[in-house]
């Protein structure tokens, strides 16, 4: 089955001096089994995970981005030392906060 489609893109804005930076902005194409947007909107609705606006999609896209390559790629040797602690990480952040 398909995945959502999404374009990502990221434009450099300054560099860390805070000076602007000319560089073309990198722009791709990506699949994801999941609606990263709707993802994005539930992690910023968490009072558990108050990281602000801006952090929070920061978060959830990068989170999503990796984990669909991950995913992908889940028998590469890369990856055999994140598995058991991702998986863990991952059901954890599902389930929600603790009580």
């Amino acid at each position: 089955m398909p995945g959502h489609r999404f374009r990502i893109t990221v434009e450099a804005l300054s560099d860390r001096k805070g000076d602007p930076v000319d560089k073309a902005p990198l722009s791709f194409e990506v699949e994801n089994h999941d609606d990263i947007l709707g993802i994005v909107e539930r992690i910023k609705a968490r009072e558990d995970l108050n990281f602000g606006e801006d952090k929070s999609a920061a978060f959830a896209v990068g989170l999503k981005l990796f984990s669909e390559v991950m995913i992908e790629n889940r028998k590469h040797p890369v990856f055999a030392p994140l598995r058991e602690a991702f998986k863990e990480f991952m059901m954890g952040l599902k389930k929600g906060p603790h009580s």
